[in-house]
């Protein structure tokens, strides 16, 4: 019995650690880097159907590239570091759409705000690459995808897939987002939003919906017939230490 009771207190503490961890790492900046690319004819080649009727949604809750706490950037640009794997995928004959590096300050995933992405060619205000990424710490880190990518054909009302609008705000409607230490405003230019949006339609669309564990330092896979993605998320302390020994 003195034994169970033991090991049941080593797993305590360090299920204590973990979670002491888990709260030290929120409020971190780390640096992301990610590459989306698509494959041309996977879904034929892998012989994958294209859902009949996806779910398309942006999250009430986001920032992008443009958004800015006070004078900075919530997702301050960093320097590429992954540009050998884009590189040998257009080598292999994938189409690269997106390729990002930017630090971010993580929280908690109640707290984390959604990334929107968006790449490749454009068609009437949309883009072939849509969605977001939200990166978030637990007891790991977290990553959860929610990406399409739109095949806009000649489809038309009634028959094509309806794409949902990015959002936007204005200067003077600035969101609230938890942890950054105020409202955040974003300088993006567009439509105001009492404006009605063009309605677009897709003939087909793939989606790319998936949640990841991850570990710092560590280059991650997501995969799909018709597109993927790859993420990288490192410690502002590594890259200064790789930098500095270089």
């Amino acid at each position: 019995m003195t034994r169970v009771l033991k090991i049941c207190s080593a797993l305590l503490m360090a299920l204590a650690a973990t979670a002491a961890q888990a709260v030290n790492y929120a409020g971190t900046t780390f640096e992301i880097e990610m590459i989306a690319f698509e494959r041309p004819q996977g879904m034929e080649r892998s012989r994958e159907s294209w859902p009949a009727a996806p779910r398309l949604q942006y999250p009430s809750r986001w920032v992008d590239f443009t958004t800015a706490d006070g004078e900075a950037l919530v997702l301050s640009p960093a320097p590429t570091r992954l540009d050998n794997k884009v590189a040998a995928l257009r080598r292999g004959g994938e189409r690269v759409l997106f390729h990002k590096a930017w630090r971010q300050v993580l929280q908690q995933k109640r707290n984390a705000p959604a990334i929107l992405v968006s790449g490749g060619d454009s068609f009437s205000g949309h883009n072939r690459l849509e969605g977001s990424v939200t990166l978030s710490v637990s007891r790991y880190l977290h990553l959860s995808t929610n990406l399409w990518l739109s095949d806009f054909g000649n489809a038309q009302a009634g028959s094509g897939i309806l794409l949902p609008q990015r959002p936007q705000v204005t200067l003077d409607e600035p969101l609230e987002l938890m942890g950054t230490g105020g409202p955040v405003t974003s300088a993006a230019i567009g439509p105001a939003a009492t404006e009605d949006p063009q309605v677009v339609y897709a003939s087909r669309v793939a989606q790319l919906q998936q949640e990841r564990r991850m570990r710092s330092g560590e280059l991650h896979y997501l995969d799909h017939p018709a597109f993927g993605i790859l993420i990288e998320v490192r410690t502002v302390e590594q890259q200064e230490e790789d930098t500095a020994g270089k």
